[in-house]
């Protein structure tokens, strides 16, 4: 059996448009199109530019039809965001983005309409700023043009409504709302009834790895067959992660996700404590994990450093970090410091100085900051995520682009004193095509997806060194870090 299908992976710095050609258990991946995504401002509000990606949609398309017979395609994004469309399917305004201001400090003012405790036991969402609840709230407080909203639709089902007109929102990416129940996997009433927003204007809940329709004839490109993958790009990552027995996971990008699969969700005093996540994955399962800042921060060290004329590769810059002393410096990678576009250098400086720690100074010290204290924060989720659970874990499966890093994968296996599986890089990319070869017959169940991706990808093993007495007290430095950040923002 050969298929040729058609991924579109959008995080929330660059887009790709890949290819993946399977044939008698092979599978062949070509990138066709690459292309930036970077927030537009206009008049003090951060903006995805949906045009220019809807445009980078068509010309991938396009170059794919160019050169393949395309069997289907199947489109994941980052979470949270949306648009919002009027009574006659038209979008109001361009969609905000999540790293827009105008929600911080909105929990406060969501407590008003239902306490952040019954939230949580609702949703099973961790409490962040940027979930769509919270934005849609700050939509209706600042938006004279909220009371014209008929439809929301977050980001991949956007694209796709673009695409074919039809109106869905995919259960993953729509569990990453604070909107959603996770016992039931249905719109939540009492968050709903809580915060008068009308149940109409949430579109009906569909799962991954089904048809949603063709490419609609007047938009002008080849009326191809359109798939609900795994719409959240972590969802569509763990598809990926090649362990079929319980397994935890760092899916890192831009964002880091450290979680693991269960069955179903987990929602108790011990979650919401620490802030615990549940989303929705692949065949009803649930993703189980905290959302963390990923490789974000070293992609803005990494473009102000090119402002200054100092313009590295990400393994240039590794090679740096690995000469540079240790444990110089930490930071915590969450502090809201480090969450808006801007000079990350000043403000990495500027926080060690603020905590009394040594001003980190040359590219690599800085560098080495960051991907040392990414490997502590990793630490002390994976350390909450076994204490929820109640379960041991040996391996950590790092999968994304952070996989390719080895410098930080080696810091993670020393901080966790586990082993690391590094791979699938590609792993978003190919949880989205395996769920549209699911939805083409090519594979029965998700089992065997990952038995395929086992014997397909050759991962990468890292294993603890002599170092773990430096990483756990440096550790205990760590979490006083992290506490003292906390009474400061209290």
């Amino acid at each position: 059996m050969k298929k040729n299908v058609l991924a579109f992976d959008f995080g929330a710095s660059s887009g790709r448009a890949i290819i993946g050609s399977y044939e008698n258990g092979r599978l062949v991946l070509k990138e066709i199109h690459r292309f930036p995504n970077y927030p537009l401002e206009e008049n003090g509000t951060l903006y995805w530019d949906i045009d220019y990606l809807f445009e980078q949609i068509k010309i991938g398309i396009r170059r794919a039809t160019d050169e393949y017979s395309i069997d289907s395609l199947g489109i994941d994004t980052w979470g949270v965001d949306f648009g919002l469309l009027d009574r006659a399917g038209q979008l109001i305004k361009r969609p905000v983005n999540y790293r827009d201001p105008r929600t911080q400090g909105i929990l406060a003012e969501a407590e008003k309409y239902m306490p952040l405790k019954d939230i949580y036991q609702q949703t099973g969402n961790q409490m962040m700023e940027i979930n769509s609840l919270y934005q849609l709230l700050a939509e209706r407080q600042n938006n004279p043009e909220f009371d014209q909203v008929a439809t929301i639709l977050f980001m991949p089902d956007l694209f796709n409504y673009l695409l074919t007109g039809k109106i869905v929102a995919e259960r993953s990416i729509a569990s990453t709302s604070q909107l959603v129940n996770p016992r039931n996997g249905r719109w939540d009433e009492k968050v709903l009834e809580s915060f008068a927003f009308s149940e109409s204007i949430f579109p009906p809940l569909v799962s991954s790895g089904k048809p949603l329709g063709m490419i609609k004839k007047d938009i002008g490109l080849p009326p191809i067959k359109v798939v609900n993958v795994c719409g959240h790009d972590t969802a569509s990552a763990v598809v990926s992660v090649p362990c079929n027995q319980e397994f935890l996971f760092i899916s890192c990008g831009t964002w880091s996700l450290v979680g693991t699969e269960l069955a179903r969700p987990i929602i108790n005093e011990k979650a919401y404590n620490y802030n615990l996540t549940n989303e929705a994955g692949i065949n009803h399962t649930t993703r189980f994990l905290k959302n963390c800042t990923g490789l974000w921060i070293i992609q803005e060290v990494k473009r102000n450093l090119a402002e200054l004329g100092r313009v590295y590769s990400y393994s240039e810059l590794a090679n740096l970090a690995d000469d540079a002393s240790e444990f110089k410096c930490l930071i915590d990678t969450d502090d809201l410091t480090f969450i808006a576009p801007g000079n990350m250098i000043q403000r990495i400086q500027h926080y060690a100085a603020k905590t009394k720690q040594a001003i980190p100074q040359t590219d690599g010290e800085l560098v080495r900051c960051v991907y040392e204290s990414l490997a502590m924060k990793y630490k002390y989720c994976i350390l909450e995520i076994i204490d929820a659970v109640g379960k041991e874990f040996d391996t950590v499966n790092i999968v994304g682009g952070g996989s390719q890093a080895e410098i930080l994968c080696q810091m993670v296996a020393d901080a966790s004193n586990m082993r690391v599986s590094a791979g699938p890089v590609e792993a978003t990319a190919i949880g989205n095509i395996s769920v549209q070869l699911l939805a083409e017959g090519v594979f029965k169940d998700v089992k065997e997806v990952r038995e395929w991706i086992k014997e397909l990808i050759a991962v990468k093993s890292y294993f603890p060194s002599t170092k773990k007495r430096e990483w756990d007290k440096e550790f205990s430095k760590y979490q006083q870090l992290l506490k003292s950040g906390e009474k400061a923002n209290a």
